[in-house]
């Protein structure tokens, strides 16, 4: 999955009206998902961006 389909994906799961407790269950599976990408990454430029939206699912989802 790229970047932007990430990316995608967690404004839906926080954009939607489902509950907290569903949202975190399903950054969590979101957060799974970019700790592949972020073993399978070439090129530092992009794993800065990818880390950088890994750590903001994380932060989201710790306010749940």
């Amino acid at each position: 999955m790229s970047l932007t389909e990430y990316n995608a994906k967690y404004e839906s799961i926080i954009r939607s009206n489902i509950s907290d407790r569903q949202k975190a269950l399903k950054l969590a599976d979101l957060m799974t998902d970019m700790e592949g990408q972020l073993k399978n990454e070439i090129g530092e430029h992009r794993n800065k961006e990818v880390n950088a939206l890994y750590k903001k699912v994380s932060l989201f989802s710790n306010l749940l």
